[in-house]
């Protein structure tokens, strides 16, 4: 039931109006639900503005939620504006995606929370973004290709050298699809490039079937493909959109993600989606409320059986504790077509991984005892949503 009332305040606010509440709603629930989401500032502004909620408590908790989303997120936005010009002024081509641009379709841009912003740069420009961002006040937290993560006080930057880096167990084409995706992009502002639209949604979708593949997908990333397609739909090339994700065998997913937006957001769409079979999409939306915005709360031992190659306990056991050298240069850029550096992969693993051992032993003890039916249950729900 709390599914439907917060589908439907989001519906109301991807649409402007108020919401439709024909029943008394749990306030409790929804407010933590909203908050696990990662989506409580669009709550307190639908309370703002339509007043639905009866709590006073809550409401102080949302007011406070409102304001103080909307002075960090504006800070976030001025400080990235500083290093982006600064990228700039270095000839330095960066794209960033997701967030920073999706945030223009809500009716307060500050309202769309990130915990990051992802830039894509061009890989011989590494170096010298590596540089920039030191030399502005950013310190290093993760280095490693093709993914590196700068913060300061304010503001975390994920740079990326690749835009895609899974191929979600459908081969090396999803993650070169999007390799010319910088010389296919838009002037911005600068060296700033905005994705081409076709390209942007796309990633959107993939980028939330990599959360789904690895533990899980949150509302917010199927609101924001609803705000996406909303906005541009007359203008979007969606012929050439699915025939993309067939090359990319994602074109059951695109599918199933592209009704579940029109079902839950009533978003209209431009061609007639009937090969996909609702009871799939309530399924979804069952499992997407079941945890938290990136699946964080939620066990991964089933999970982690499924996708692996052999499907069985001993071999997800064996990769955790002994992964081959295709998973090591997955993980560590800098040994692909040189082995002879996996010596200094597996020294470095071993530094990384020195904090995670009480949860590598939890995980291992998950994986050890996982009821194999539920591996069998995930693998034909996962499969039934395409991936």
């Amino acid at each position: 039931m709390e599914e439907n009332i917060i589908l439907e305040i989001l519906s109301a606010f991807i649409h402007n109006r108020r919401p439709y509440l024909n029943c008394e709603m749990q306030e409790g629930k929804v407010f933590y639900t909203f908050y696990f989401q990662n989506i409580l500032p669009v709550l307190a502004y639908m309370d703002k503005k339509w007043n639905i909620i009866k709590s006073e408590k809550i409401k102080q908790k949302l007011t406070d939620c409102y304001y103080q989303t909307v002075a960090e997120n504006f800070k976030k936005v001025a400080t990235f504006e500083v290093i982006s010009q600064r990228l700039s002024e270095n000839s330095i081509p960066h794209m960033p995606v997701k967030g920073w641009y999706l945030r223009n379709l809500y009716p307060v841009p500050e309202l769309r929370t990130f915990g990051d912003i992802d830039i894509l740069i061009h890989k011989q420009d590494r170096e010298k973004s590596d540089k920039l961002f030191i030399e502005n006040g950013y310190k290093v937290k993760e280095n490693w290709e093709p993914t590196y993560t700068y913060n300061n006080d304010i503001v975390m930057c994920e740079v990326h050298t690749e835009l895609m880096d899974s191929d979600l167990g459908k081969g090396e084409q999803v993650i070169t699809f999007f390799s010319d995706a910088l010389e296919t992009a838009e002037m911005d502002k600068g060296q700033r490039l905005s994705p081409q639209k076709e390209t942007h949604l796309i990633y959107l979708i993939c980028h939330l079937a990599k959360h789904l593949y690895k533990g899980g997908a949150g509302i917010r990333m199927y609101m924001d493909i609803a705000l996406f397609i909303k906005e541009y739909s007359d203008t979007l090339d969606f012929e050439k959109i699915c025939s993309d994700f067939k090359k990319m065998k994602l074109e059951r997913f695109f599918k199933t993600v592209t009704l579940a937006c029109c079902e839950w957001f009533k978003i209209e769409l431009p061609f007639e989606i009937n090969d996909v079979d609702l009871n799939s999409i309530e399924d979804l939306k069952n499992y997407t409320f079941d945890a938290d915005l990136f699946g964080k709360t939620r066990d991964k031992s089933v999970i982690s059986i499924r996708n692996n190659e052999d499907t069985s306990k001993s071999s997800v056991l064996k990769d955790t504790l002994f992964p081959n050298a295709e998973k090591i240069e997955e993980r560590y850029k800098f040994v692909k077509g040189r082995k002879y550096l996996l010596p200094v992969a597996w020294v470095a693993r071993g530094f990384v991984n020195l904090k995670e051992i009480p949860s590598k032993l939890k995980y291992i003890k998950n994986v050890s005892n996982t009821d194999m039916t539920l591996v069998s249950e995930y693998d034909k729900f996962i499969s039934q949503m395409g991936l």
